[in-house]
């Protein structure tokens, strides 16, 4: 039985433990996924899956900045009456972004086959019949994690786990998996859940055409930055798979993806912590302004570099061990790979509850610029490292990339919350007060002249 002392804090206790539990629900969905398309295809398949898995990923980042990072935010300041028709906005902007993102990549594959690349261009295009129904279910997660309705979210990924993972052990039974086969059954098992997902919605929504606009440019209006952030972020990772195979080859590039999808099983303590870090940072600034702020990133800070800090050392202990069982043995002998990727997470990891007060702040701006950094860091060093060392290049140049991007986006919510709280101190302003303004513009712009210097001029 709980101890007393824990009984005000029992209701963050069960939340935490819902979405860490359902994020393992999904991250193992995800990873086992991957596991039976590696183990049947072969590590040249699967460096056609992980390819085309970047697309995702990139998709994926402009989602969060453009329609569920600022819902989150906004939808707790709104009136009950305005939520709904907010809502409806959000799911029209979903909608009207998954169109632009299949026509993009209708285009990249069509580039992809006409350079002769046709089993890589089979694959994109079972992506592409995904990416709606991907979208839509994102969008639906993420609105379950928003009113914190956290049993109803884990019981829909468990029936997603459920169907999915038995339509692709079937396949893999029968010898007939392959990475495109993995997409489709993704596609028909996102269409079926979220439908089911729809009719069971309690929240309506509504689509105002005039409101639908005011809110779009409120969500572009802090997103613009957010979807640059995240997109620098993303493509900094997922470029790495593409020059491994300009320089190394498919297989290599397979081998590369199963190691850092091993890895990525620390994903749900990383994204648990997010999904419940973004309503808890706005409801902290909402109630209790920048003191608020502090405290929730300095409990996230500690949880995941506790959580994160031993993950190095047990796949230093027994990773090579791990990816036989999981992917077999033409996967073995990567260790050092596996460490560096782990090394990786756990710098990310140290950067999130910064990155999190910075967004609540409506500071995304500071997140571009830190992950921009980022970018350039890992793009400038994986060329050369990949062509000379290898794989283990690409996850040197991995983690030095991501360690700047967190130590930049650290400093710059150090400083900011300085500043704030100076301010608010000497009675000058009061940017602790959410509702009165969203930054204090000498002490932003002194902040960004600090780190940046003459890049922004």
């Amino acid at each position: 039985m709980r101890s007393p002392k824990w009984m005000s804090q029992g209701r963050n206790i069960r939340t935490n433990a819902l979405a860490m539990l359902d994020q393992a629900v999904v991250g193992g969905t995800n990873f086992l996924t991957a596991v039976l398309v590696g183990r049947q295809c072969g590590p040249t398949e699967m460096g056609y899956f992980a390819l085309a898995l970047t697309a995702w990923y990139l998709i994926l980042a402009v989602l969060e900045a453009l329609v569920t990072s600022p819902f989150t935010v906004f939808v707790h300041r709104m009136p009950e009456k305005e939520r709904s028709v907010y809502a409806g906005s959000a799911m029209a902007q979903v909608l009207a972004l998954a169109t632009i993102a299949s026509a993009i990549l209708l285009m990249v594959t069509t580039g992809i086959y006409a350079a002769g690349f046709t089993q890589l261009a089979v694959v994109f295009a079972a992506m592409i019949v995904s990416v709606p129904f991907r979208m839509v279910r994102q969008f639906a997660r993420r609105f379950d994690y928003t009113f914190m309705h956290l049993e109803r979210a884990l019981v829909v990924d468990l029936l997603i786990a459920l169907l999915q993972l038995s339509l692709m052990a079937t396949l893999y039974y029968f010898e007939v998996l392959t990475a495109a086969l993995s997409f489709v059954v993704v596609t028909g098992t996102y269409a079926l859940i979220s439908f089911c997902w729809w009719l069971q919605q309690h929240v309506k929504f509504s689509l105002d055409t005039q409101r639908f606009i005011s809110h779009s440019l409120m969500n572009w209006t802090l997103g613009r930055w957010l979807a640059a952030s995240q997109c620098t972020t993303i493509a900094a990772a997922q470029s790495l798979p593409w020059i491994i195979a300009a320089f190394l080859g498919e297989a290599q590039t397979g081998v590369y993806s199963a190691c850092a999808t091993l890895v990525g099983l620390s994903a749900p303590l990383m994204v648990a912590v997010q999904n419940v870090l973004g309503p808890q940072t706005a409801s902290a600034y909402a109630e209790k302004g920048v003191a608020g702020l502090q405290r929730v990133a300095s409990k996230t800070t500690l949880v995941l570099a506790l959580g994160m800090g031993l993950l190095p050392v047990v796949l230093f202990v027994a990773g090579d061990l791990f990816i036989h069982v999981t992917y077999g043995s033409e996967y073995t002998g990567h260790r050092t790979l596996l460490v560096l990727l782990a090394l990786g997470e756990f710098a990310f990891a140290l950067g999130i509850g910064a990155t999190s007060v910075l967004t609540v702040l409506e500071r995304t701006d500071l997140l571009f610029r830190s992950n921009l950094a980022s970018i350039l860091t890992t793009f400038s060093l994986a060329i050369p490292l990949v062509g000379r060392y290898g794989l283990i290049g690409a996850a040197v140049a991995r983690l030095l990339g991501i360690s700047l991007g967190s130590g930049i986006a650290i400093y710059c919510y150090l400083r900011l919350i300085t500043e704030r709280r100076a301010s608010f101190e000497t009675g000058s302003n009061n940017p602790c007060n959410p509702n009165i303004a969203a930054r204090s513009s000498t002490a932003d712009e002194a902040l960004v002249s600090t780190v940046y210097g003459n890049e922004m001029k």
